[in-house]
């Protein structure tokens, strides 16, 4: 009777660590990116972070026509208006 238990305990075991590796990969294949805004500023180009998108939500920022708002102007080493702007960034891959 122990041997069947402990046999069914590593069968468990093992579909449940296989289940793991299965869903971890699957979440693997999903495309993130980092993002920024850039514009051109009186010295040079600006680019201002905007974080890190994936899937369906990385499709939406680098589809034509999406904007990203900033709420508050930023000041800093370069002042970045408060508005809404459309030049948006995602890492290599973006065609815009």
């Amino acid at each position: 009777m122990k041997k069947m238990k402990k046999t069914n305990l590593l069968t468990v075991a093992t579909l449940c660590l296989a289940l793991g590796f299965t869903s971890c990969s699957k979440s693997d294949s999903v495309d993130c990116h980092e993002c920024h805004i850039a514009y051109d500023g009186p010295n040079g180009e600006i680019e201002v972070e905007i974080g890190e998108f994936c899937g369906t939500d990385l499709e939406t920022v680098e589809a034509p026509g999406y904007t990203h708002t900033i709420e508050e102007t930023i000041v800093g080493m370069d002042t970045i208006a408060a508005g809404a702007y459309s030049e948006i960034h995602c890492e290599e891959h973006a065609d815009h």
